[in-house]
Formats: structure tokens, C-alpha cells, sequence
């Protein structure tokens, strides 16, 4: 078990590394920033969500209306449940010479790990987690407009690695957390609405 749980801290590690500090530039410094925060995202996922409010018949209405409880869900459990009782610190607080956006500008962090940049816990990333749960959930319902919600929610995951606040295991617990709590809306959900409501 130990054996495993070391290959698999070094795999995690291994691939951070290469994303924060091997694939970066001052283009994905200036990008990355913009790519992580809600504020871009508001306007398309409000956008689409207020058009099967008003446009969309009762079934879109009541998938609009359960995408909100999904919100509710993924981040509550995500920041609330989970992160409380793992507690795994964030990269950037452990591990030396971080590349890290930190209010608004990039520093290095200490080169010996051991200064604490961000006070929450890290596992698992509640971006990651909120992203996916509305990727998943609405790709379920229209499968058309899935691709382009799981692409939001991997560029999402991986900015939140490049600005080295997360742990890849960090975005990936986040997505499996997202898929159960989302399904767990949508399965009942679609039981209930039928196709021609």
C-alpha cells in the first residue's frame, strides 16, 4: 500500500511540475488567470441557462431549475464535506518553488515549502468540481452541447493547476465528485420529466 501510495504521490507530483513550471509562458500567465476565475463563465452559462428558462418548454425549464440545485450540491460537498475531512494542503504551500498566482500577480514560491500561500485545503478542487458538475449535468440532458461544457470544465481543471493551486488528483476528485452528485440529480430527474413534457 505504501509502495502504491508513493508511486502514485510521485505521478501527481510529477505531472504538476510539468504543468506549472514546464509548460508555462506570458501568454498563459496573462490567460490562465482569466481561464480559472467564474467571472468569464457567468456570461455563456447564464446565457444558456436563461435561454432554456424563457425559450425551452417545461422540461428545459425544470432541467434549468435542477442545474441550480447541482450548483448547490457540487459546491457545498466539495468545499463543505470533503475538503474538511481529507485535508490534503495545496501544492503551493508544500512544495518548493511554486510558480503562483497570488492576488493578482505571479511569484515564486519559497524555495523550501514551507510558507502557508493559500489557508484552504485543496482536495477536491471545488472549481474543478462546480465545472464538471454543470458539464456533466447538462451534457447529460443535451448530449449536443456536451463537448463544448467539457471542454470549459478541463480548461478550468487545468488553469487551476497551472496557477498552482491544485494537485492534477485535485481536478481529477473533482470531476468523479462532480459525475456522482450531478447523475445523482439527473437519473431521478429524467425518470420524472418525460421527453415530450
Amino acid at each position: 500500500m505504501t509502495g502504491e501510495m508513493s508511486w502514485f504521490t510521485v505521478w501527481d507530483c510529477g505531472l504538476f511540475r510539468v504543468i506549472n513550471s514546464l509548460f508555462t509562458s506570458s501568454f498563459f500567465d496573462w490567460l490562465m488567470p482569466i481561464l480559472s476565475g467564474w467571472s468569464l463563465w457567468q456570461i455563456p452559462f447564464g446565457m444558456v441557462w436563461l435561454i432554456y428558462m424563457i425559450r425551452g418548454r417545461k422540461r428545459s425549464r425544470l432541467i434549468g431549475v435542477f442545474a441550480i440545485l447541482v450548483v448547490v450540491l457540487t459546491d457545498q460537498v466539495s468545499s463543505a464535506v470533503v475538503k474538511p475531512f481529507v485535508q490534503r494542503e495545496r501544492p503551493c504551500n508544500v512544495l518548493a518553488s511554486v510558480h503562483y498566482y497570488d492576488d493578482g500577480k505571479w511569484i515564486v514560491t519559497d524555495k523550501f515549502g514551507l510558507t502557508t500561500y493559500k489557508s484552504s485545503f485543496g482536495f477536491p478542487s471545488s472549481h474543478a468540481t462546480n465545472m464538471g458538475g454543470q458539464a456533466i449535468y447538462w451534457g447529460y440532458f443535451y448530449p449536443q452541447v456536451a463537448p463544448l461544457f467539457y471542454l470549459a470544465a478541463i480548461v478550468v481543471g487545468y488553469s487551476r493547476v497551472y496557477l498552482g493551486l491544485h494537485y492534477p488528483s485535485d481536478v481529477v476528485g473533482g470531476y468523479l465528485l462532480a459525475l456522482v452528485l450531478s447523475l445523482l440529480v439527473a437519473f431521478p430527474l429524467r425518470a420524472w420529466v418525460l421527453p415530450d413534457s
